[in-house]
């Protein structure tokens, strides 16, 4: 047999779970003939979703499951690659947009989840990960001003009354509790969301992936 990786000459050298293994004479590494691996049916990228959205993490969906941690991250992966945020056709309506703060990897790498809210349904329009800057709030506030809105509302921000019109601008006090209250639900319901947790974000992708279901689904 010719090894995968230098193209030397493998030897048989013992078996692992009935399956013949090599090893190979140059490079000393084991191998087989064949790879087979396990289908993951599609109950289990149901239960991923489920279990996304209620607070557990990528080790306990694993123990869960009986399944890998770099499983379920690839699960994760394709669920949120499949979605996609709803096109609404509403005009004249009122909107909330704020930002949720956390962070990936550690305390100092600050990351926000920026998204808007219809204020009557509490629909997400759409969201956004990422720093807390001017090109991503006008992401958000870009796609609420694409179905006409009556009010936006926001909080004291600077950054945001040069981004929506004065005419439609609201910012007081308690404009924004509806959004407030989702930010809970958000924090509640997403373990690495949780302010006093041991699960925490360690990629802005896989954070973005995560609420990307739970906005979703």
């Amino acid at each position: 047999m010719e090894c995968r990786f230098c193209n030397g000459i493998c030897i048989k050298k013992g078996k692992r779970k009935g399956v013949q293994r090599y090893r190979c004479k140059d490079c000393g590494r084991y191998q087989q003939k064949e790879y087979t691996k396990a289908i993951i049916p599609v109950e289990k990228y149901i239960l991923v979703q489920r279990l996304n959205n209620e607070g557990c993490g990528i080790s306990s969906i694993s123990r869960l499951l009986g399944i890998s941690k770099s499983s379920v991250q690839r699960l994760i992966e394709r669920i949120a690659l499949q979605l996609k945020m709803p096109e609404l056709s509403e005009t004249g309506q009122s909107y909330e947009i704020d930002e949720v703060r956390t962070y990936c990897g550690n305390k100092k790498n600050e990351c926000w989840i920026i998204y808007a809210i219809n204020k009557a349904s509490g629909t997400v329009v759409d969201f956004c990960v990422g720093r807390r800057t001017k090109e991503n709030l006008k992401k958000i506030t870009d796609s609420v001003l694409k179905l006409k809105p009556q009010k936006v509302y926001t909080d004291k921000l600077n950054i945001y009354s040069s981004l929506i019109p004065k005419a439609i601008h609201k910012v007081f006090e308690y404009c924004i509790n509806k959004i407030e209250r989702k930010n809970l639900s958000l924090r509640t319901h997403l373990k690495r969301m949780s302010r006093k947790t041991i699960c925490f974000n360690k990629s802005t992708s896989m954070l973005e992936n995560c609420v990307k279901i739970y906005m979703v689904v």
